[in-house]
């Protein structure tokens, strides 16, 4: 299995911050085996864990995931895009192109298990007024908006302001996937 961009990444701060992986799971309140299996690419971390790691390594979150564009294109393949997942939760993220949270567009593929739920809103910060384009690549699923409920399927779409309390479910009998894109 290669090493993924994310533990490539948070090798390559530690190593630049000359601390021993030993050192950095201290710091960051983990053991030594996990941060070994974050950076060879065996162990996908959750957000939370994400977190520590940034905090001990003191860099921002984004810089984790940020990826160093040749030119005016960059080109990720799907075997290395960062998967981030949420303590408690079924959802999975895969990060598309160069940043998480930086920048003005971002993207992921959200990943959700046959009959759950994903994460809520409150989980993720988001400005209001920070529009969310949400588009169903797989499955049935109800998108939850402002107290309502709306049912989409592979290829339906909704446009939404982010700040406004908001989550997704899986209805269907089939792993669903949806795209994620934040403007703004």
């Amino acid at each position: 299995m290669p090493t993924s961009a994310l533990g490539e990444r948070i090798k390559m701060l530690r190593g630049e911050r000359a601390l021993q992986q030993r050192q950095l799971a201290e710091k960051a309140g983990l053991t030594p085996s996990m941060v070994s299996q974050i950076e060879s690419g065996r162990l996908t971390p959750s957000l939370h864990t994400v977190g520590k790691i940034a905090g001990a390594l003191g860099v921002p979150i984004a810089s984790l995931f940020d990826a160093e564009p040749a030119g005016r294109i960059h080109v990720s393949r799907k075997k290395d895009y960062p998967v981030v997942s949420f303590d408690g939760a079924a959802e999975r993220w895969s990060v598309l192109g160069a940043g998480l949270f930086d920048g003005k567009i971002r993207a992921v593929v959200s990943t959700l298990a046959p009959r759950s739920r994903g994460i809520t809103t409150d989980k993720v910060v988001i400005k209001p007024g920070q529009m969310k384009l949400f588009y169903v690549l797989d499955g049935k699923v109800a998108l939850h908006y402002n107290g309502e409920r709306h049912a989409l399927e592979a290829g339906d779409s909704a446009l939404l302001d982010g700040g406004t309390r908001h989550g997704w479910e899986n209805v269907g009998t089939r792993t669903a996937r949806a795209l994620w894109v934040i403007l703004g």
